[in-house]
């Protein structure tokens, strides 16, 4: 169901010519999500509507990060069909709420930086852009943003 998600939300950015979010992600590495318990499947009436992942930590993304506790969410993807419900806003809310009650401080994400849509959407979230950077084996820099939570 995860990758079915994660695979629709995909095909629907190169679609409207938007730059993918994320790579085709591998079985194993959505299956070692669930196995730690980082990876969530957003439901509506009993069905599949979204999934995300909170995770502690991001080295590639956020080298160094010696400042307050973060939580990092990562791959946040909502069915086409269910676009403008209000439904990744909610996974937003949900996971700063849970970053709080784990002591974080702060809730981190990023987005490739040439989806202006996408990064205007995380400002109007309450985040804040906090720089590119352009991890290996990518062609176009993520911008990274953070709010309070």
């Amino acid at each position: 169901m995860l990758l079915d998600v994660l695979s629709e939300a995909r095909e629907d950015q190169e679609r409207q010519g938007l730059p993918p979010s994320w790579r085709v992600l591998p079985h194993s590495a959505v299956a070692a999500g669930i196995d730690r318990g980082e990876t969530y499947l957003v439901q509506l009436a009993g069905d599949p509507v979204g999934t995300f992942a909170l995770e502690s930590e991001d080295a590639a993304v956020w080298p160094g990060s010696d400042g307050p506790k973060a939580a990092y969410l990562h791959r946040l993807a909502v069915l086409p069909f269910h676009h403008g419900r209000g439904i990744g806003a909610f996974a937003v809310d949900w996971a700063a709420r849970t970053a709080a009650a784990r002591g974080c401080l702060l809730l981190r994400l990023d987005a490739v930086a040439a989806n202006a849509r996408l990064c205007s959407w995380y400002e109007r979230l309450g985040f804040a852009p906090r720089g590119e950077v352009l991890l290996p084996g990518w062609q176009r820099a993520s911008m990274r943003f953070e709010r309070e939570v």
